[in-house]
């Protein structure tokens, strides 16, 4: 059996917990630049607020009905996810992280343990510690988790929180109630296909022959009918590096200074830089990339982009940070309001299978020690606390609707005090 532990409405979840009088009313969260809704409570969405709502279409919907709205504070969720995350897997052996609000637990070998009450338990303990509210599913597959999961979102007060898919009958009459838009895999023009050939319900799904489900979903579908079906085909997944990594920010009011915009591009080399030494993996591929507010007929467009194969790979901050910073030179412009900027590196070699080139200097040994002392502090201390001196500290997100209780909360988590720059 697998448990499937999912954060309710994250982020607003969140918000809540800093201030607490948010309960029960309609609160969103706002993506970067305060510009779409990328969480809802329950409140908002029965006042009919979709997700991706545009915020300023929405404005006097939120005046009229009070809807509290906030801007993304990822310091905080990630902060609150690593909770959840840290109680959960304290449970079980075998896990795997989804996604920053959502965790697969294996309990297969929990054979003489009542799993209902086993999971309660998971659940009690992280709304007392973590003060986030989770929903969970239990099934044996994953694929059944997810199914399971929304069961106890759409009826919350009947489950409290919790539901276990383990009987024939269980699973069948949850797919007769289940639309085939909402089962995991299944995307919006499959479900159009489907309801095309009578398939409304995931039960519908079944029924149908395997050959038509192998011609219009392929080897992918035959798995999804065995998992519907109670028979395991994905195993959890084992973090994998990844093969490239991207910093990209649309910002909050567009740029004309070059010395501003040099600053976002170079502090975004530093974060690439930073993933790259968090995976051990050095890269052989820089690209930046710069252009302007395509949606601005009234003002001048231009956009670039311009790729560096490094001689030796590195994750050196430092090393990236000089290579972006030629880059940007090559391809910045004045006399355009810039909006949006971004720094990817790819070509990934594992840190302790670098390739040297014979006829250029490698200083990447010389820079790793102070690069993992600057990542041990800013692990302890919190994000861009040590930074190099190009950067300004400042966070890479627009974000306008910032609460007291939000930098109460910095305050107490990540040491202001703590505040150094290598130059």
């Amino acid at each position: 059996m697998y448990a499937l532990v999912d954060c309710n409405n994250f982020f607003v979840s969140c918000e809540r917990t800093l201030d607490p009088t948010l309960e029960n009313k309609p609160v969103v969260v706002l993506s970067n630049n305060d510009g779409c809704v990328v969480s809802r409570s329950r409140e908002a969405k029965e006042l009919g607020i979709p997700m991706a709502a545009p915020a300023f279409k929405y404005k006097q919907l939120f005046k009229e009905h009070d809807v509290k709205s906030f801007s993304a504070k990822f310091e905080l969720y990630n902060f609150k996810s690593q909770e959840v995350m840290k109680i959960a897997q304290s449970y079980v052996l075998e896990y795997e992280v989804y996604s920053i609000d959502e965790l697969f637990l294996e309990l297969s070998g929990f054979k003489y343990i009542n799993l209902h009450d086993y999971c309660l338990e998971i659940r009690n303990e992280i709304q007392e510690k973590a003060k986030i509210p989770v929903s969970i599913g239990v099934a044996p597959t994953k694929t059944l988790c997810k199914v399971a999961n929304r069961i106890v979102k759409e009826y919350p007060d009947k489950f409290n929180g919790l539901y276990v898919l383990d009987t024939p009958q269980k699973i069948e009459k949850a797919l007769k109630w289940l639309n085939i838009e909402d089962v995991w895999g299944i995307g919006r023009r499959l479900a159009v296909k489907m309801k095309d050939s009578g398939v409304h319900k995931a039960w519908d799904l079944l029924q149908k022959p395997e050959m038509w489900v192998r011609k219009v979903m392929g080897i992918h579908g035959i798995r999804m009918i065995n998992e519907l079906k109670g028979i395991r085909q994905l195993e959890l997944d084992t973090p994998s590096p990844k093969k490239s990594i991207a910093v990209t920010r649309s910002f909050m009011e567009m740029l004309t200074k070059k010395e501003e915009v040099r600053e976002r591009v170079e502090t975004f080399g530093m974060y690439c830089s930073e993933r790259l030494r968090k995976q051990n993996t050095c890269c052989k591929m820089v690209t930046v990339f710069v252009q302007t507010n395509r949606f601005r007929s009234d003002l001048p467009e231009y956009k670039n982009a311009v790729t560096q194969i490094l001689p030796n790979p590195t994750n050196s901050s430092i090393i990236i940070g000089r290579v972006v910073n030629e880059l940007f030179e090559a391809i910045y412009k004045e006399g355009f309001h810039y909006k949006k900027a971004g720094v990817l590196v790819n070509d990934f070699v594992p840190e302790n299978e670098r390739l040297i080139s014979l006829f250029e200097e490698d200083t990447q040994n010389q820079h790793l020690p102070v690069m993992k002392a600057m990542d041990a502090m800013n692990k302890k201390f919190g994000k861009d606390k040590v930074r190099l001196g190009s950067m300004s500290g400042e966070n890479t997100f627009g974000r306008a609707k910032l609460s007291p209780e939000y930098e109460a909360f910095l305050k107490n988590n990540i040491l202001p005090e703590a505040n150094f720059r290598f130059h």
